[in-house]
């Protein structure tokens, strides 16, 4: 006749090699995450990584928050006072969105090194770098810095560093009408492409919306 020990301490054996398996399971996924750089998607407003080569950096470039569109309407948004060759408040004529560095990169993004390239309905058109207001579309600009550090702000040079975040605002020469599809690359000085944010155009019931 078995005894009921002997039962008992054979069940607590099988349920520690069952832990033990887990915690083996665990550690070697916790191992490839981290040998990968990634990170929990989705924590402090990200909206995923977006891998961009940027100059002769190679660095990657994270969209943080919500990518806000606007309408083909004249100074729409105010902070560029864009300017729309064929203005239409029923189509989507522009983007703005901030973007950060991978988290834990310390290195830097020269913006003064990069093109943006707008693809849409077959069609890929670069488009220029333009600081000036208003600013005349198709363009691109940096519309803001910001510093994420406490008492801190970001300085006057266009090398995103960490703890920054630049405002990219961008705009094609034609509106994006609603529900077709585009996509913004990042282009470096070689003439090398990664994809930057993409997405497809909401229907414009006012001056701003969010992608689809």
């Amino acid at each position: 006749m078995r005894s009921g020990k002997k039962w008992d301490d054979r069940a607590v054996t099988v349920l520690e090699l069952i832990v033990f398996i887990f915690v083996l399971i665990a550690a070697g996924y916790l191992f490839i995450s981290l040998t990968n750089g990634q990170h929990p998607v989705g924590s402090g407003g990200d909206q995923g990584l977006i891998p961009a080569a940027a100059g002769v950096t190679g660095k990657t470039l994270r969209i943080v928050g919500t990518v806000t569109v606007f309408a083909a309407t004249n100074n729409n948004p105010p902070d560029v006072a864009a300017q729309y060759p064929v203005p239409d408040s029923t189509r989507m004529g522009s983007l703005e969105s901030n973007v950060a560095l991978l988290i834990g990169d310390d290195g830097g993004v020269d913006f003064d090194k990069v093109n943006l390239v707008w693809i849409a309905n077959g069609t890929a058109e670069r488009i220029p770098r333009k600081d000036t207001r208003p600013l005349a579309c198709p363009g691109w600009t940096i519309a803001g810095k910001y510093n994420v550090i406490p008492m801190k702000s970001a300085n006057s040079n266009d090398i995103l560093e960490p703890g920054e975040q630049f405002l990219i605002f961008a705009c094609p020469e034609t509106p994006v009408p609603a529900y077709r599809s585009f996509l913004v690359r990042i282009e470096d000085s070689g003439g090398y492409q990664s994809p930057f944010l993409g997405g497809t155009a909401p229907v414009m019931t006012g001056p701003l919306g969010s992608l689809m």
